[in-house]
């Protein structure tokens, strides 16, 4: 099973809310994830979905709105089975629901298509408007839940693809966007994608953050669990690539230090070199993968690192040349 039919899956099967959630979540439902039909001179919607149980779920959130509203709609689901690979279709099919519509959001009161996000019950999801109330956080919620049922497409952990929210149009995906911000996802961003607007979240983070708030925990604690894996694994290979590039380093040092110090033995003026040097290089010959720290560990008495490095630089003259003496 696919991240997207999980987590579709593990929302359809949440317990309903109250009546006001309800109402907020089949709006999300039909916004994002069906269309409005016009048969005979009446106003009816579609819902299609390939997930079986968000098919089922709007049926139970139409139920929980018309006893809350006492309006009546008609209402069927159909099943179309393809042939091949390509998953069976579920359409859940209303008809000549323009009263239950408006009360959703989905229609203005004057019958005309609403370009973004539903407002059943007076309130704005998105927080903006002059003309309209702020939404209440459970309703905002219950609507982003019905989006990501119906049109939320959630990446494989590890992948490429940003997780995003298919929307019907600007207006609609401007306003989701925004919404989400409100949730917990500031990097929300709306953008078109050849014929259509989707809504994109790329910060690991926050699509967790949405998955909690909508109530996938199932889907939030493997998408943590995957990001953290992720993370601890990244921390663990720079850790790794500085560890080597330490060791490629000091092995260098050491091999020019070593030059240095054949040369010097070699020389006239190795004798002239105060006593000190002497030890330090008689050190470093004999502990050719030794730190400088651990170098000044074997002297005695002990030295620090920087008095090591700079005992090891006067062997240059004695050497005859610039090599060496670095690390």
């Amino acid at each position: 099973m696919s991240a997207t039919v999980a987590v579709r899956e593990e929302l359809a099967h949440r317990a309903p809310g109250g009546p006001a959630d309800a109402a907020a979540e089949l709006a999300g439902l039909l916004r994002f994830g069906g269309a409005l039909t016009l048969s005979g001179g009446a106003i009816g919607h579609t819902l299609e979905t390939s997930v079986g149980a968000v098919a089922r779920r709007a049926r139970v959130l139409l139920d929980a709105v018309r006893t809350a509203t006492g309006l009546q709609v008609e209402a069927s689901v159909e099943v179309h089975r393809r042939a091949g690979v390509r998953p069976t279709r579920y359409r859940v099919v209303l008809a000549d629901a323009a009263p239950l519509l408006t009360a959703l959001g989905l229609l203005d009161p004057a019958g005309r298509p609403v370009d973004g996000l539903p407002v059943p019950a007076g309130g704005d999801p998105a927080g903006e408007g002059p003309a309209r109330p702020r939404r209440a956080r459970p309703e905002a919620v219950a609507l982003l839940r019905g989006a990501l049922m119906a049109a939320g497409a959630l990446g494989e952990p590890g992948a490429q693809e940003p997780d995003e929210v298919r929307a019907p149009g600007e207006q609609a995906a401007v306003e989701l966007a925004a919404l989400l911000a409100r949730l917990g996802a500031p990097g929300a961003r709306a953008a078109p994608h050849g014929d259509h607007w989707r809504v994109v979240v790329k910060a690991g983070d926050q699509v967790a953050t949405l998955l909690a708030r909508a109530g996938a925990h199932t889907a939030f604690l493997h998408l943590d669990g995957a990001r953290l894996r992720r993370q601890l694994r990244g921390e663990a290979n720079r850790a790794a690539n500085a560890d080597r590039a330490n060791l490629s380093r000091a092995v260098g040092a050491s091999t020019r230090q070593l030059r240095v110090i054949t040369r010097a033995l070699g020389s006239p003026g190795w004798a002239d070199l105060p006593e000190e040097v002497r030890a330090v290089a008689l050190a470093r010959l004999a502990n050719p993968e030794a730190s400088l720290a651990e170098l000044g560990g074997l002297l005695d008495p002990p030295v620090g690192k920087a008095t090591v490095h700079r005992r090891l630089a006067r062997l240059l003259p004695a050497a005859g040349g610039p090599d060496g003496g670095d690390g």
